[in-house]
């Protein structure tokens, strides 16, 4: 873990391999699911680049002034766009100051980097507009994007990149990188590792942040009486929830892992329980519905997921998923 990330070590030689071999591309992307780490590796891929105290070729010290700063973001050479708050779509005017900023001669290191997070959420314009960068960069410019998947950004941004697909960890990888690189006692990394579902930085957001480990266990109980609940009562709680857009993000995310978990037991596959302390509510389930009935409801999350990806209508969108979940007697 020369880069202290967990997992992913494949990815982090191909880039180290790039930095010793002179061969850094202009552009990269870098893809998979939300929480999996594609910041942070963005994030060291640019301290490796840039840090005058590297401990060899490609492997920065994580702890100069240089390291620091672009662990923050406030580095003068990064200039990082992400959805600005109260917004729900990266904007042209974004990218095109960024663009206008990557123009000039680097302030302090060698390059200038553009970092577009969670590029999917561009609008058409901004999408289009980083278009001539990507085709023309400037020689001392890289830009980094991160997405969920190549396919979520138009094809003309997504073939002039270099794509780093990141697949989720192994819950023995994450439990030990937890444990190693964050001093997380056992038990506690155990559990983190499997109810992060493979993702590392859910998992740090769980133990940082002791509130949204306290929203996951409340979704989870609402999702239990949900499927008890008759339409009337999963109509009243999409329009209470549909209310907090990022909320109803966390509860697709949330209630999928459950279901996941339901189809992989109703199949009797040996992959392990992800949610481990519900353990009790996944056999109750199971016990009210068929291997088909799972899969359904998997590709309903999966479905409410896309649709959400390509602005439907968020109420309807909730809505359509509550009412057509299985119903679970008493």
């Amino acid at each position: 873990m020369t880069w202290n990330l967990i997992g992913h070590e494949w990815a982090t030689q191909l880039l180290q391999g790039h930095i010793e071999n002179n061969t850094l591309r202009h552009a990269y992307l870098i893809t998979g699911p939300s929480d999996i780490g594609k910041k942070n590796l963005a994030i060291r891929f640019i301290q490796a680049i840039c840090c005058p105290n590297s401990k060899g070729p490609g492997i920065p010290c994580l702890e100069c002034s240089t390291c620091t700063r672009l662990q923050r973001l406030e580095h003068p050479d990064l200039y990082p766009i992400t959805v600005e708050k109260g917004s729900k779509q990266i904007k042209i005017d974004q990218v095109r100051e960024m663009v206008r900023t990557l123009s000039l001669t680097p302030y302090e290191a060698s390059r200038r980097f553009g970092l577009l997070i969670d590029f999917e959420l561009a609008n058409r314009s901004a999408q289009n507009s980083l278009l001539k960068t990507l085709e023309e960069p400037p020689g001392s410019v890289i830009l980094i994007l991160t997405a969920v998947s190549a396919s979520s950004l138009f094809e003309t941004v997504a073939s002039r990149c270099e794509e780093v697909k990141l697949n989720p960890v192994p819950i023995q990888t994450t439990r030990i990188g937890l444990e190693n690189l964050y001093q997380i006692p056992g038990d506690q990394a155990d559990f983190l590792a499997h109810i992060s579902g493979g993702k590392p930085e859910l998992a740090l957001a769980y133990h940082q942040d002791p509130e949204i480990l306290e929203r996951r266990n409340t979704l989870l109980d609402q999702h239990y009486e949900i499927l008890y609940g008759d339409s009337v009562a999963r109509f009243a709680y999409a329009n209470q929830l549909v209310k907090n857009p990022v909320m109803v993000q966390e509860m697709l995310d949330t209630w999928s892992s459950i279901w996941h978990d339901i189809l992989m037991q109703t199949g009797k596959s040996d992959t392990p329980i992800r949610n481990i302390d519900r353990e009790g509510e996944i056999k109750s389930i199971i016990r009210s519905v068929d291997l088909q009935e799972a899969k359904s409801a998997v590709n309903l999350f999966r479905r409410a997921h896309s649709l959400l990806q390509n602005n439907s209508n968020l109420k309807l969108t909730v809505e359509d998923l509550f009412l057509q979940l299985p119903t679970i007697p008493r």
